[in-house]
């Protein structure tokens, strides 16, 4: 009887170890997601924000190696809307980098956790920001590796128009015009000068008889324009 209970009790244990490596293989990743900002303007750029919960002795591939190496990056697709435009590539925060040589080249992964971020340009007050996300988990002590993908939607959101304000642009008044009109059209100075030319010529003064009566001529001519 006594060997029949262990017999018993190591089959319910091998059973509830296959169940419990069955669930574990079914979802080694849990995903949440969340933008960087609650309240935002249409024109704002914000962060889509996601995290990965890793169950113990499983890894996640990142995103930033060489995809010709063989295992299965992480990535994130995102759905075409109006409302939105991506900025730049979904990043990844801090993965742990190591050579593998089954692989022969460098590959990054996390393990735990896991986080990536995503710039997003808001373009209008009805964003509908979709996604899903592929990835690839393994577990070295049980040979295997496991796909996985999660979806995900942020809508209805806060979103308020643009703070920014269109300065109009300043025309010129009638009286800088006026102003300007004088600057470029000085008409009593190029009136004097013309006539200090007509002047100039008559510097030289002599009489009747020949004689020099310039100074004369000055003199009369200081009066005439001194003033």
């Amino acid at each position: 009887m006594t060997r029949i209970i262990f017999f018993f009790s190591v089959l319910l244990s091998f059973g509830l170890k296959a169940q419990i490596t069955q669930t574990t293989m079914d979802a080694p990743v849990s995903w949440s997601f969340a933008l960087s900002r609650q309240e935002m303007c249409v024109g704002d750029t914000v962060e889509m924000i996601a995290k990965g919960t890793i169950v113990s002795g499983w890894y996640l591939y990142s995103n930033d190696f060489d995809p010709s190496l063989g295992p299965v990056l992480t990535e994130f697709s995102f759905t075409a809307d109006a409302g939105y435009k991506l900025l730049g590539k979904t990043k990844a925060i801090h993965p742990k980098k190591k050579y593998d040589a089954t692989f022969s080249g460098d590959i990054t992964y996390f393990v735990e956790h896991a986080e990536f971020r995503q710039k997003i340009i808001i373009l209008n007050q009805n964003p509908a920001i979709g996604f899903s996300v592929e990835y690839q988990a393994c577990s070295d002590a049980l040979g295997r590796c496991v796909p996985g993908e999660a979806d995900h939607i942020f809508k209805d959101l806060l979103i308020k128009p643009s703070l920014k304000k269109i300065v109009p642009e300043q025309k010129s008044t009638p009286t800088q015009k006026k102003t300007t009109q004088s600057t470029n059209n000085p008409v009593h100075v190029n009136t004097s000068i013309s006539q200090l030319e007509s002047e100039k010529q008559k510097l030289i003064q002599k009489d009747a008889n020949g004689n020099d009566v310039t100074v004369d001529y000055l003199k009369n001519f200081v009066k005439k324009y001194g003033k």
